[in-house]
C-alpha cells in the first residue's frame, strides 16, 4: 500500500476491503511499496501494521515475511549515501503465504561456494525492494518440489533513480537466469517493474532508453565488448538501460526461461499495453502502460491472464467514482504447474499489480474449480 502520496481518509481500509472481497482464496500475496514509517512499541503501525493485523485476524493461517526492518535501518542510518535517499526507504515489500515462508538473507559476498543457490548479494542500494523468499510446498502431495521460490520486486522509477533502476533490473535477471539454468526450481517473479515503455499489439517490447545524457561516453559504468578480436567498443549506459528492460520480457532477447504471463496469451486475447494497462501516467509517453507483471519459470504453463483495471466487465481494483483504491491494477494469471515427475497440477497465480503500490500474488496448486473465481488448492 503505497505511502508515496496521501489518498484521502480511509483509503487503507478500502484496499483491505477489496482484498477481503476478491482475494479470500489467494494463497501467496506479494505487496510492494508498503509504507512503514510509523512504528508502535508492540509492533508495526502504518500501512505495514494494517496488513499484518489484517492477515493475523483471519481464521485461515498465514505466514508473513517483509523487509520493513531493512527499510527502517536504511532510512534512519547516518551512513552515506543512504542519508540522502531516506525518503525512498520509507516503503518495503511484503509476502504473505498460506504455506510456511522464509525470507532469504542477503550478504555482501557469495556465500554459496560459488554455486547459484548462494547468490544472495545484490547490486543495489535498495535491498528492501527485492524480497526473495523460499515457500515450503512440501505438504502438497501433487507437487514433487519441496520449495517454491518467490521473488517480489519493486523497481525504482527511472525518472529519479535511473542508475539504481538499471542495476536492480540486471540483478533480478542475472540472479534468476543463473539459478534457473543450474538449479531449475519452480519460480514466480512478480512486481512493479516500471517497465517496459510499451508492448505493441504485435507483442513487440519497446523499452525505455533513459535520458539523452545516458548515452554520453563513459557515463554510468558503460559496458565494453569485443567481437572476433576487434577493438572493444562501448555499450553506452542508455543502451544498457534498454537491454535491462527488454531482456526481462522479450523472449527473442533474453536467455532465461522465465515467461511473462500476459505476453503468453494468444493473439485473440492479448492487447497492447496502451489498451490493457496497469497504470495511468499523467503527461506520460504513452499515458497508459503495463508496468506490473507476473513471470513464471518453465515448470508453469500459462492458460489465462487478465488485468483488473475496470475495462469492460473486468473487476475495477483502481477506483470507482470518487472512491480511490489503487493507482495500479492487479494482474491475474491462471497457470498449470507441471512437477518433476510429470504429474499435472492446476494452479492460479494472481498478481495484484500494486494495490496502490502493492502486489498480490496467488499460487494455488491442486484441483481447479470452474469459473473465474480465484482457485485454491484442496
Amino acid at each position: 500500500m503505497n505511502g508515496e502520496t496521501y489518498k484521502g481518509e480511509n483509503w487503507v481500509d478500502r484496499q483491505l476491503e477489496f482484498i477481503d472481497e476478491y482475494c479470500s482464496a489467494v494463497d501467496l500475496f506479494c505487496f510492494q511499496a508498503v509504507n512503514n514509517e510509523e512504528r508502535k512499541q508492540d509492533g508495526w503501525a502504518g500501512h505495514l501494521g494494517a496488513l499484518l493485523r489484517y492477515f493475523d485476524s483471519k481464521p485461515r493461517e498465514y505466514h508473513t515475511v517483509h523487509t520493513g526492518d531493512w527499510a527502517r535501518e536504511l532510512r534512519e542510518t547516518d551512513v552515506q549515501p543512504h542519508t540522502n535517499i531516506s525518503g525512498n526507504h520509507n516503503r518495503c515489500n511484503v509476502i504473505v503465504s498460506r504455506w510456511p515462508v522464509e525470507r532469504r538473507p542477503l550478504d555482501l559476498r557469495n556465500t554459496g561456494n560459488r554455486k547459484p543457490r548462494g547468490l544472495n548479494y545484490y547490486y543495489s542500494h535498495f535491498p528492501e525492494k527485492i524480497l526473495v523468499a523460499d515457500v515450503d510446498v512440501s505438504t502438497i502431495d501433487s507437487v514433487a518440489a519441496d520449495r517454491l521460490e518467490a521473488w517480489n520486486v519493486s523497481i525504482n522509477n527511472g525518472a529519479y533513480w535511473g542508475e539504481e533502476k538499471v542495476k536492480m533490473l540486471e540483478t533480478v535477471y542475472g540472479r534468476i537466469h543463473l539459478q534457473n539454468t543450474k538449479i531449475g526450481d519452480p519460480l514466480v517473479l512478480s512486481g512493479d517493474f516500471n517497465a517496459p515503455q510499451k508492448e505493441t499489439a504485435e507483442k513487440e517490447i519497446i523499452p525505455h532508453s533513459g535520458p539523452d545524457y545516458t548515452n554520453y561516453p563513459q557515463y554510468g559504468d558503460p559496458y565494453y565488448f569485443a567481437t572476433d578480436g576487434e577493438t572493444p567498443g562501448e555499450f553506452t549506459f542508455g543502451q544498457r538501460w534498454s537491454k535491462a528492460e527488454q531482456q526481462l520480457f522479450d523472449p527473442d532477447t533474453s536467455e532465461w526461461e522465465m515467461r511473462d504471463a500476459y505476453l503468453s496469451l494468444d493473439e485473440d486475447t492479448y492487447e497492447a499495453s496502451t489498451v490493457d494497462y496497469t497504470h495511468e501516467i499523467h503527461n506520460g509517453s504513452p499515458g497508459k502502460k503495463r508496468l506490473d507483471h507476473v513471470l513464471v519459470s518453465s515448470q508453469f504453463t500459462v492458460t489465462d491472464c487478465e488485468i483488473w483495471n475496470g475495462r469492460g466487465s473486468s473487476i475495477n481494483a483502481m477506483r470507482t467514482d470518487e472512491t480511490y483504491r489503487s493507482d495500479h491494477a492487479p494482474v491475474v494469471a491462471t497457470v498449470r504447474l507441471w512437477n518433476w515427475i510429470w504429474l499435472r497440477s492446476e494452479s492460479k497465480l494472481c498478481c495484484s499489480g500494486s494495490l496502490d503500490g502493492t502486489q498480490s500474488t496467488e499460487i494455488a496448486v491442486g484441483r481447479r474449480d470452474t469459473g473465474k473465481a480465484i482457485r485454491r488448492a484442496e
